[in-house]
Parts: C-alpha cells; structure tokens; sequence
C-alpha cells in the first residue's frame, strides 16, 4: 500500500532573511570592530597635530613664496614694483591657502579589558585610572571632543576626535562607542567579580 501524498504545507517558523542594505555607507571614515583578542578596536579620523606637521606648512609657503618673488621680480618688471608687490602677495596668499589645511591621518583606539591602546603604541593600564575613567569633553569651539581623564597623578588628554564638517557627528557617535565598550569590558566584569 502506497503512502498518501498531502498537499499540505507545514508552517514551521519563518526564517528572517537579513536586511540587505544600499545606499552610501553612513560610517564615512569611521569603524568599529571586534578583534581577536577579545577587545574593540575603533578606528576613525582625526588631525595629526605632531610639530613636524606644525612647521611643515610654515616650511612650505615660505619655500614657494620665496619662489614666486624671485619670478616677480624680475630685472624685467623694474617699471611695475607696485604690481610685482601685488602680485607677490596674492600669490603669498593663495600658498597659504593651499598649505594651512591641517594633516589628516587615519587614528585608532583599542579598548582591552585591562588597558586602552592608543594608535597602537601608547598603553593606559586600568587599574592606574583610580580617579576615574576617562570620558569626553567638548573642547572651547565645541568641535572636537576630547577623551580626558585622570592618570595615576596627572590629569591628560588621551585623544581628540574632531568634526570635519558642521553635519559630521563622528564625536558623538565616537563617543557612545567608547562609553558601549567599557560598559562591555569593564563594568560588567566588575560587577560580576566575587
């Protein structure tokens, strides 16, 4: 005797296919991750304000000023001193335009569950953070926001996070990042320690 066949369908439970995103990514030079060592890496952009970048721009526009007034002046020009000054200083200007732009650099803060990497190289342990932890402050301009806090003794800035432009918000999602890991890394295994 052959089996009956059943045209019935078994409902069983819907399988949720993931949402498939399109568009531009919203995340424009900005990153979080999970490493495998356990810790959350959050990459972004900021300004590399070292002195080599500070003097570099000085360097440079005095070089190509320097350039430009020895075509200026010229032998040739003697008739129009007032328009070879002219023209020097419009071009002084325009190579300042061209090199006061600050050093972009692409920045990274790792958070471990007993330190805080900076850039990979700077380490802030977190049993010397017994004042507490460091947290965001806006700076004077209110476009940067700056992670301070006290280390062993002495009160630093550990980062800044700046805002390229007036719709840019990587400060303050920067920052709800930051305060999600430690609240991961750090609270909850204190809390749960005997």
């Amino acid at each position: 005797m052959r089996p009956s066949i059943s045209r019935d369908i078994a409902l069983g439970p819907r399988v949720e296919l993931p949402e498939i995103e399109t568009g531009p990514d919203p995340y424009v030079d900005y990153g979080r991750y999970l490493t495998a060592e356990g810790s959350i890496l959050i990459c972004y952009k900021g300004i590399d304000d070292r002195w080599r970048y500070t003097i570099w721009p000085l360097l440079a526009w005095s070089v190509a000023t320097f350039v430009d007034g020895y075509f200026v002046f010229q032998p040739a020009n003697d008739a129009h001193k007032a328009l070879s000054l002219f023209c020097l200083l419009i071009a002084a200007l325009i190579n300042w335009l061209i090199v006061r732009k600050p050093v972009e650099a692409y920045r990274q803060l790792e958070i471990r569950p007993d330190c805080m990497i900076i850039d990979g190289t700077d380490i802030f342990w977190l049993r010397k953070m017994e004042a507490g932890w460091p947290s965001f402050r806006p700076d004077e301009s209110r476009k940067t926001m700056i992670l301070c806090g006290t280390y062993g003794t002495r009160f630093i800035e550990y980062l800044k996070v700046p805002r390229f432009e007036e719709e840019n918000r990587t400060p303050e999602v920067f920052a709800a990042h930051f305060q999600d890991a430690i609240n991961q890394l750090w609270i909850k295994p204190m809390m749960m320690a005997p």
